[in-house]
């Protein structure tokens, strides 16, 4: 996977920023708990297409602050979370098991898993074939792997495909067959892959509202900042890019894509 429009920083360097943007409480005010589109409603529509039985173990790489663990475990599964921010990983460990680990190298045994679910975050894993490569080797033999995504089709504006959008879910995007065949790379059968785009239009324009409430607030001194210019200068540029992303939606460029692929039984 080429890293081309994100400059000279290493993969490793690119993760942390990716991990520390979505551990601020900034980000989570304006996208909301589970941090990307369609939130836990689409989780749970995926976990119903699977119709695990009861006490199955299910992983959630990169967990967050733990919303879709909570769904997990509130369905009768045993949930598990990795997230490459430790803060995150120890948040979410108030709900289940978590623990701090990268993508490309999951901290767990082979074979464990009867599902895996990777939300919003491949598209800002640098070396994407690597993280494939764990998402089937973790799987059960019959286990299924849920992968939902910012999915990209052509070229972005350039502010988007920057370093910026890059930990934003963007730049490092896939069309929906790219990560069909990323999959399948790994060993994956691909059962369905279906077109979520309606959320995340939801998604962006809740964020917009919200940062222009934010932006109103500040304004009018209900809500004190210490960044002054800097507040406002981010706010600007944040509804910059809301906007360029809301038209890349509507012109086709972006979208958001579910895909359930499956571990052949032996």
């Amino acid at each position: 996977m080429s890293t081309a429009g994100i400059g000279t920083a290493s993969t490793g360097f690119l993760k942390a920023c990716c991990a520390d943007l979505w551990a601020q409480p900034g980000v989570r005010l304006l996208a909301g708990d589970a941090l990307r589109p369609g939130g836990v409603e689409l989780t749970r529509w995926a976990l119903d297409e699977l119709a695990l039985p009861e006490g199955s173990r299910v992983l959630d790489v990169g967990c967050g602050a733990g919303a879709t663990l909570r769904l997990i475990q509130d369905l009768g599964l045993r949930p598990v979370g990795v997230d490459y921010s430790a803060a995150l990983a120890t948040e979410a460990g108030a709900i289940g098991a978590t623990a701090a680990g990268d993508a490309e190298r999951l901290p767990l045994r082979s074979a464990t898993f009867d599902a895996v679910f990777i939300e919003c975050v491949l598209s800002a894993v640098p070396t994407k074939d690597l993280a494939a490569g764990e998402l089937a080797r973790v799987v059960t033999p019959g286990g299924a792997v849920v992968l939902s995504d910012v999915t990209l089709e052509g070229a972005l504006p350039p502010p988007l495909e920057s370093f910026v959008g890059w930990i934003a879910c963007a730049a490092g995007a896939l069309s929906a067959g790219g990560y069909a065949a990323l999959l399948e790379r790994a060993g994956l059968r691909i059962e369905r892959s279906d077109d979520h785009r309606e959320a995340l239009t939801d998604l962006l324009a809740q964020a917009r509202r919200r940062l222009a409430l934010l932006q109103g607030a500040i304004g009018s001194d209900i809500v004190g900042t210490d960044g002054g210019g800097f507040a406002a200068d981010a706010i600007d540029l944040g509804q910059t890019l809301l906007g360029l992303a809301t038209e890349a939606v509507g012109a086709g460029t972006l979208g958001y894509a579910l895909l359930i692929g499956r571990r052949p039984s032996r």
